[in-house]
């Protein structure tokens, strides 16, 4: 019997590679999307992400994922930290990306969303995973990204 078998709570469980982006508009306002009913953690918030892909590499995937959710494309993408968390029936390794879109007019969200400054997102009720990730959204080196000219 190996070390591993033996320990309790071993069951495999689906562990997926996930991408979220804090996209910032020229206010300063980071978008949240609302989570479709028929989706994990339906009815919450979050930021715009999804699964990466194949043999896609992570920044690739958030590209691609605000894109399709939400028609931006990002600039001054910049990788903002990494978490994960387990859930009963998945183990979720997200890799946080932040972008800015000055140029929201070709913005359309697949589902409700809202423009909200860090300040006001405890409103805003998100999945037991996110709170890490709130954690890295409040610090200083994120006030300094935001302040610097794209």
């Amino acid at each position: 019997m190996s070390i591993l078998s033996s320990m309790l709570n071993t069951e495999p469980k689906d562990i997926q590679l996930i991408v979220l982006t804090a996209c910032f508009n020229e206010h300063q306002e980071m978008l949240l999307l609302q989570r479709k009913q028929d989706a994990h953690c339906a009815g919450f918030w979050s930021l715009p992400g999804g699964k990466v892909e194949g043999e896609e590499l992570p920044l690739q995937a958030a590209v691609r994922e605000l894109r399709e959710e939400t028609g931006l494309q990002g600039k001054r993408w910049r990788h903002l930290g990494k978490t994960s968390h387990v859930y009963d029936e998945c183990s979720l390794h997200f890799i946080i990306f932040v972008c800015q879109c000055h140029d929201t007019t070709p913005f359309q969200a697949e589902s409700e969303y809202a423009w909200v400054r860090r300040d006001d997102l405890e409103a805003y009720p998100m999945p037991e995973a996110n709170q890490k990730i709130m954690v890295m959204l409040q610090m200083d080196e994120l006030d300094e990204y935001l302040k610097e000219k794209s």
